[in-house]
């Protein structure tokens, strides 16, 4: 990393080709993306969906191409029946991608290069520019030889949902601080991002950026890791779970019903109970966790008090929020403003 001081702003340009970052092996070979494409194929919920889901062969892989495998992928599936029928069909992917292979990030710096790397090269570098004045982040994502050029919307969407999915335990906390600006203009299928990243999204900026606060760049900001992440292999549970704790915290002050939940994920009510439940977790419990795990973040920072909290997610009185907060983490909301830790095992809070 380099730093290049400016006025009024510092500029940090960061080289995303470290080893540290991503494996340059794994940043060409084809086999994990051939494994991501069958497990897309495999988990599309409609038989019709699975039969347009594009294959890719690992066979022949190596350093002999100059590009990365993920910018190959994005052609695959441009090119399939798949893109046409599932206009979200690259959101989904990163999220997959993400889920599948277990990337971790220790906070929004190391999110940020590791979206980068995955598609960066010595040869066409691929680059995060933050200016930062301090107060504010400005984190920009663009090509280094031609700082004109944007990413596509398609590789726009899939490092937006791979991002948010890979950097969920770090941005629980933090989303209503975050805006994002996306350099497309606004796609039909809007309403299906709050599948994949419940973000303040605006569309037809001049590139990709993401904006927030200064001190949470580089802060360990996990509260509590997710219960619902795959050991082994990533099933249809997994993924509406993911999905579902997405769209609660789109709305935790008003948020869908568990009716309105399976809707939007175009369940049944009894599918979307079992697929919960399969994922170790259920519509209370998983509304309970995110209402909680924001009010820990707001109040260890003295961002809200306890009365506000209460108000801004949705709860009928502070009794029943301060209930529910000892309930779920073993001490009071008012004991939280001292910076308690938030403990490992979970409990239900309904």
């Amino acid at each position: 990393m380099t730093l290049c001081h400016g006025t009024p702003a510092r500029t940090l340009a960061l080289l995303t080709t470290n080893n540290k970052v991503v494996d340059i092996l794994q940043m060409y070979s084809l086999k994990p993306h051939a494994e991501t494409l069958q497990a897309l194929r495999r988990l599309m919920p409609q038989k019709e969906l699975r039969k347009s889901a594009p294959k890719l062969s690992a066979a022949g892989e190596g350093l002999q191409s100059s590009t990365p495998a993920l910018l190959q992928v994005l052609k695959t599936l441009s090119d399939s029946e798949l893109s046409s029928k599932l206009p979200e069909v690259y959101l989904e992917y990163g999220q997959i991608m993400a889920m599948q292979n277990q990337v971790t990030a220790g906070n929004l710096l190391e999110l940020f290069q590791s979206m980068c790397a995955q598609i960066s090269t010595t040869e066409r570098p691929f680059d995060l520019h933050i200016l930062d004045d301090g107060q504010v982040s400005h984190c920009e994502f663009f090509w280094k030889q031609d700082p004109t050029r944007v990413p596509s919307a398609e590789l726009s969407e899939l490092l937006l949902a791979f991002g948010y999915t890979v950097g969920s335990n770090l941005l629980q906390g933090l989303t209503d601080q975050l805006s994002v600006f996306l350099p497309y203009s606004e796609p039909e299928h809007i309403e299906e991002y709050a599948k994949y990243a419940p973000m303040k999204v605006t569309f037809g900026a001049p590139y990709f950026t993401v904006r927030l606060p200064s001190q949470f760049l580089t802060q360990a900001l996990v509260i509590r890791t997710a219960n619902f992440q795959p050991q082994g292999v990533l099933r249809p549970a997994h993924l509406v779970a993911q999905k579902a704790s997405n769209l609660l915290r789109n709305d935790l002050a008003n948020p869908p019903t568990l009716n309105e939940l399976s809707q939007k994920l175009g369940l049944t009510e009894r599918t979307c109970k079992r697929r919960l439940q399969e994922a170790g977790t259920h519509y209370q419990q998983l509304l309970a966790d995110m209402r909680l795990v924001q009010a820990s973040f707001w109040l260890s920072r003295r961002m809200y008090n306890v009365s506000q909290v209460a108000e801004l997610l949705g709860y009928s009185s502070v009794a029943n929020f301060s209930k529910a907060y000892k309930k779920w983490c073993g001490f009071s909301p008012t004991h939280a403003k001292q910076g308690m830790p938030v403990p490992d095992n979970r409990t239900n809070a309904n």
